[in-house]
């Protein structure tokens, strides 16, 4: 039986490490950046979505840079099972940054910062800068609805119209090393304060919607990870009480069965031959001695 539980604590031993370990992303392989100013909010919707290298070790944990100033719309994984978004993932940001864990390669990231207005004039601005490297980034530009003479800094002439009949201004894909970075600027002219959502047709079901607000924050997302690892260091604290309690009550059963023997050992003895004798023996009942005197 202790034979069986000792190997449970080696099992426990080798998992352990590994159970609460997720891989710090340090490259990914794909990443897009959209921005889509004025399109369901009087700000700068931007969309990210990455795909990380397939020799990750999963789960993963990602840090990308997050404005000081936005608003956090979506947190999510890309189920590669299915492809739809799962905003069910462990996330937590501070001034500069979000980190978030996810067991698929694919991911999103949605946030919303504001941009500068003067009359009907919008203007923002954006720089890339992270401490990971990425394979290939493109960055991608809606123009709204209501908006005319939109122009970048710096400049594409990458312009293609989307199913959704809005235009994308798409940079050339590069590839961004860690600590490199990369800006644009963009500006545009409103014809009216209409919304890019208010203007696509209801039928059209081929639009990739933002995700939904993310609902899962720090304090109260399920870091499953680190639920192994506690589950796991319970198990192994159980095993070991109980395996000390029980290697203790057979050591006081020892005892206990000592002490009983020799107790109900003979006291007195025969001096000659050795033989055990009753306590109101006078005489050796094996060779006849006296037993005056015997121990």
């Amino acid at each position: 039986m202790k034979r069986k539980y000792f190997f449970l604590l080696i099992f426990l031993a080798l998992i352990l490490p590994g159970a609460g370990h997720t891989q710090d992303v340090k490259a990914i392989d794909s990443l897009t950046v959209e921005f889509w100013p004025d399109y369901d909010r009087a700000s700068v919707l931007v969309l990210l979505t990455g795909t990380l290298p397939v020799n990750t070790k999963l789960p993963a944990s990602v840090t990308l840079p997050f404005p000081e100033t936005a608003q956090l719309n979506a947190v999510a994984r890309i189920d590669d099972t299915d492809g739809i978004m799962k905003n069910d993932i462990f996330y937590s940001h501070a001034p500069g940054e979000i980190i978030f864990i996810t067991p698929d390669l694919r991911f999103r990231l949605e946030y919303y910062f504001p941009y500068a207005a003067n009359n009907n004039q919008r203007t923002f601005d954006f720089t890339w800068l992270a401490d990971l490297s990425v394979k290939r980034f493109q960055l991608k530009v809606q123009q709204p609805a209501s908006a005319i003479s939109l122009t970048t800094v710096p400049p594409t002439k990458n312009m293609l119209r989307g199913e959704d009949g809005l235009t994308y201004y798409a940079f050339p894909v590069q590839s961004v090393s860690a600590g490199q970075s990369f800006s644009v600027n963009v500006a545009y002219t409103m014809t009216t304060a209409k919304l890019s959502v208010e203007s696509l047709a209801p039928a059209n079901t081929n639009v990739q919607e933002p995700g939904l607000p993310s609902t899962l924050k720090a304090d109260e997302g399920i870091n499953w990870p680190i639920v192994a690892v506690v589950m796991a260091g319970i198990i192994l604290v159980i095993v070991f009480v109980w395996l000390t309690i029980t290697r203790r009550a057979s050591f006081n059963r020892q005892i206990t069965h000592d002490a009983k023997a020799k107790k109900k050992s003979p006291a007195n003895f025969c001096r000659k031959c050795g033989k055990p004798a009753a306590k109101a023996d006078r005489f050796c009942s094996n060779c006849g001695s006296s037993l005056e005197g015997r121990a």
